[in-house]
């Protein structure tokens, strides 16, 4: 037999097409980390890390084409096509495309900026199809994120001090007037919330009672100074109470808040939070922030910012379902906060406080409905693998639907009053997570014991 023949039945046999997959293989389990590293950044110190990289190209856009990359060398990148709700995605994106290209050579990068809102789904896609070429990967990721929780519960409470309490030492980025140090109370919430979820389903470690003290800590740093991070949190805690009413972390987190209360009301303490919305840490604090959650609170500032977003909120209604934008919004490019009389502080505002709406002003409502249809087609997807997952005994499986669904929410619930999705810090999270689930339906179906 020649050497040519010879070289070509090896190949035909198959030894030379598995040797090839694990040069390609390292480019997207290196993507994979370096996302987590990302992610985690975002998820800690926010805005801050947000801005590493050099004007137009960030750490997220770098992350983005490192992740086209490795997309390209995954076997079966079309796989995530093939599941049903991911397919949900495709209208939104064709009308997303739609309503900004035309509005590029008028507003430029600022068109591209606004986008992303639809534009960083390419990071769902790219998940989705990398853990669907190796479904051991799914389980990587689950042990990353366990340990993530550790880090962060350690270093969020340490940033949020340091910017709030420490901002005269806070220096900022040389190309834009950030400071490197930052913390958003609203969207650290939501992080505690998925790592609540992750404990309650049991897909970690158990939770030692220090660590539970600590995020208990974090919520009420947290919530006294972000209403709507606050609403999200109790409303994953309370799905997980609802859903596993037996597991302890929640009660726990809970009873420590409770006493933490209960302190602040007999001892009387207040601890102004600088730059923190004219907020402090007090009892009279907690009572009117839930006060103005459910209704008037008494306090001019929280009640003024509660209407100002309902009467922007109110407007947009109008002229999308009742005016000239009804069909295409007004599309990504022009400031919303300035076309629509509603800008405020340093005039950086863009979007109102409400991705829902952002949707609506942007892409009328064909674009609102496509955006409900992704997010409820998701969910409902979360909610379907997790009862048949129980039905079948796969706990493990029934978990994971579980915390990727909880941690949605969270997700959901705090773009509905905060320009949180808009951005990097909750966009790149909300469709990794996106891009997990689709992962984790596929796999669910075709190799679950991959994840058993």
């Amino acid at each position: 037999m020649t050497t040519a023949s010879t070289a070509l039945a090896v190949y035909d046999a198959g030894i030379l097409t598995e040797k090839q997959p694990k040069v390609r293989a390292s480019l997207a389990d290196r993507f994979l980390l370096l996302l987590a590293i990302v992610l985690a950044g975002y998820a800690i110190d926010g805005r801050g890390f947000a801005y590493i990289g050099l004007p137009p190209l960030f750490i997220g856009e770098i992350t983005l084409a490192v992740g086209a990359l490795a997309y390209l060398t995954v076997n079966g990148w079309w796989k995530p096509a093939t599941v049903s709700t991911g397919l949900v995605l495709l209208p939104l994106v064709a009308m997303g495309l739609i309503r900004t290209i035309p509005f590029v050579s008028v507003y430029q990068i600022d068109a591209l900026r606004d986008a992303v809102l639809f534009g960083y789904s390419l990071f769902g896609v790219i998940v989705a199809a990398i853990i669907i070429s190796d479904a051991t990967r799914l389980a990587k990721l689950v042990r990353w994120y366990d340990r993530f929780i550790k880090i962060a519960l350690i270093g969020a409470p340490c940033v949020f001090l340091f910017y709030r309490f420490a901002r005269t030492m806070d220096p900022s980025w040389p190309w834009v007037d950030t400071p490197i140090i930052q913390c958003k109370e609203g969207d650290l919430m939501v992080h505690l919330a998925g790592m609540l979820a992750f404990w309650v389903a049991g897909l970690g470690t158990k939770p030692r009672w220090w660590w539970l003290m600590l995020m208990a800590i974090d919520v009420a740093m947290c919530g006294v100074v972000d209403r709507a991070g606050m609403v999200s949190f109790l409303a994953v805690a309370g799905l997980c109470m609802c859903i596993r009413p037996l597991s302890g972390a929640p009660w726990r987190i809970f009873g420590a808040m409770a006493a933490a209360v209960v302190f602040l009301a007999v001892s009387g303490a207040s601890i102004d939070i600088p730059g923190g919305k004219g907020r402090a840490i007090s009892f009279d604090q907690i009572i009117t922030n839930v006060g103005s959650v459910s209704g008037s609170s008494g306090s001019d500032g929280l009640d003024s910012t509660k209407e100002w977003r309902v009467q922007w909120w109110k407007d947009i209604y109008h002229y999308t379902f009742e005016g000239r934008y009804f069909w295409k919004g007004k599309g990504f490019g022009i400031s919303l906060a300035d076309d629509d009389g509603y800008q405020v502080g340093d005039k950086t505002l863009r979007s109102p406080h409400n991705v829902h709406m952002t949707v609506l002003a942007r892409m009328g409502v064909p674009g609102l409905v496509f955006w409900a249809a992704l997010q409820l087609s998701w969910l409902g997807a979360m909610v379907h693998g997790y009862r048949q997952a129980r039905r079948d005994g796969e706990e493990r499986w029934s978990a994971l639907f579980l915390w990727l669904g909880a941690f949605f929410l969270a997700f959901v619930i705090n773009g509905s009053f905060d320009v949180f999705i808009e951005g990097p810090m909750g966009g790149i999270w909300y469709w990794t997570l996106w891009g997990v689930g689709i992962a984790a339906l596929w796999t669910y179906k075709n190799r679950r014991a991959e994840f058993a």
